[in-house]
């Protein structure tokens, strides 16, 4: 199917005179009557009388403008359905009429705002509908469209296979008449790229010739980002790759267990400065032949962002790269994603600390992730830790075990990758499906205790694991390279590239 869509309109009422009418459906004026286009000034319209179309005239007009549906106000990729499974419109929608006489051919083209081309067709493309059954077409699109089932939602479906049985011949659309045309964004190398269409101005430009005559239309048309601006996506149909940039801000938490301090002790004719340092409080007992308590900084800043980095890359990406996880499946066909995450200020998620911690408690990571009118963000904005802690060497684990153990580095390295691509992805989750799908890690625990729910499932013993959810047990590091967003999550980075247009 192609990717730019014509639907055609009625268009025609003859007005005063005397007029006939041929076996062809043209319409010929005498003694002085007009023949005039309906709606011709306000796009497609619905007569009861369809023209095929008519060379009598050398000279023909023509009219161009934006779809005022609102339907068509707003486009996601692929028309992937909301987290509620609505209907999402795919496709850029133009108003086009064609009046006094065929034409020859016509051009349809998108213009950048510095003037160079983004997309462009002669002859436009080959699925025409008729406007008179457009109605019934919005009919089916709505009817079949799956319902959505919460324990299987859908993301994507067939949507492009309504329009198979409304399809007319290609040769249409340079005849008489009234058209929509539906372009999908994708450029002549079948490639989308959203953030050509954030706060950007463009220009549609369809030319009609006949004969050597050309005559042009254009329309200006202004597009921006409709929910986030911290995720851009670039689809290529040609090789079913698709690349999410992702903008988190990651700041530098600094180090806790390192700092010595000193204080007063003793009687007053024997006060003395005492030196205290945080690994003096690590019971004797709990200390490991070889693994001395750590003294200096082993991770830097710019080391536990590289493995944020990489975390969120590797976690949040499904392609040949990852261990279980390779695709997603978009209407049958299997693209590959890959991640490129950036720490930048500039259109980024909320900022979120990376915290060195050693030699004490283990720090446990949170990100409530940006305010939001419900309740529940608000206390967790309050409560929680906006932060991913890097825990390792000798750590008190009173969460679980109460009691010291040493984390490697090794060890810690695997776990601070899958802890930030877990937090950052909270804020994914929230601004696509919502607090609680957010907070209640996808159904598992309970939305304000966080406490695990009664048949809450265990992770996979085979395959991808969710990064999302939480657990009864916790997967040992060695199988954190199973841990992936899932196909529903990683498409909702797509969704959250909607655009709205003006």
């Amino acid at each position: 199917m192609s990717r730019t869509r014509i639907v055609k309109g009625k268009y025609t009422k003859v007005i005063g005179g005397n007029y006939n009418i041929s076996a062809e459906g043209n319409v010929f004026s005498s003694a002085g009557g007009q023949v005039q286009e309906k709606g011709f000034d306000n796009g497609v319209s619905y007569g009861s009388f369809e023209r095929i179309g008519s060379n009598v005239n050398e000279d023909f007009e023509i009219s161009f403008s934006l779809s005022k549906d609102k339907m068509y106000s707003t486009v996601v990729p692929f028309g992937i359905l909301d987290f509620e499974g609505n209907y999402e419109n795919a496709n850029f929608a133009f108003n086009y009429s064609l009046l006094l006489s065929n034409v020859d051919s016509l051009e349809f083209k998108v213009l950048n705002e510095d003037g160079t081309t983004l997309f462009a067709i002669t002859n436009l493309p080959e699925i025409v509908v008729t406007a008179r059954r457009l109605p019934k077409l919005s009919q089916d699109i709505t009817d079949k469209k799956p319902e959505y089932n919460l324990s299987n939602p859908i993301r994507v479906w067939d949507w492009k296979s309504v329009f198979d049985p409304y399809n007319t011949s290609s040769s249409d659309y340079t005849k008489i008449g009234s058209y929509v045309i539906f372009w999908d964004g994708f450029d002549n190398d079948n490639i989308y790229d959203s953030s050509k269409f954030n706060n950007n101005n463009l220009k549609a430009v369809i030319t009609a010739s006949k004969n050597g005559k050309e005559k042009s239309k254009e329309v200006e048309f202004s597009t921006k980002y409709d929910e986030v601006d911290w995720v851009d996506v670039k689809i290529d149909k040609n090789n079913k790759k698709i690349d999410t940039t992702l903008r988190v801000n990651l700041k530098d938490g600094g180090a806790e267990g390192l700092k010595c301090s000193s204080h007063l002790a003793g009687a007053r004719d024997e006060t003395r400065w005492v030196k205290s340092c945080p690994w003096d409080k690590i019971p004797t007992t709990s200390l490991i032949a070889g693994k001395p308590p750590i003294k200096t900084r082993t991770r830097s800043f710019a080391d536990l962002e590289k493995l944020a980095i990489d975390g969120l890359n590797y976690h949040w990406g499904r392609n040949k790269n990852h261990a279980a996880a390779k695709d997603v499946k978009i209407v049958g066909e299997s693209y590959e994603v890959f991640t490129n995450a950036i720490n930048t200020d500039d259109n980024a998620m909320d900022d979120i600390s990376l915290v060195y911690n050693t030699n004490g408690s283990w720090m446990r990571s949170g990100n409530p992730g940006s305010a939001t009118l419900n309740p529940i963000s608000w206390v967790g904005n309050l409560i929680s830790r906006e932060a991913v802690c890097y825990n390792v060497g000798y750590i008190f684990e009173y969460f679980y075990k109460n009691t010291w153990s040493y984390q490697t580095e090794g060890d810690e390295d695997k776990e601070f990758e899958f802890t930030t691509a877990h937090e950052i992805g909270h804020e994914i989750l929230k601004s696509y499906g919502g607090t609680n799908y957010s907070y209640g890690h996808k159904g598992s625990v309970n939305v304000v205790t966080q406490k695990m729910k009664e048949g809450a499932p265990s992770f996979r013993k085979n395959g991808e694991i969710d990064i999302m959810p939480y657990y009864p047990s916790s997967p040992p590091p060695s199988l954190y390279n199973r841990y992936v967003a899932s196909e529903k999550d990683v498409l909702s980075l797509i969704w959250l590239t909607k655009i709205s247009i003006k």
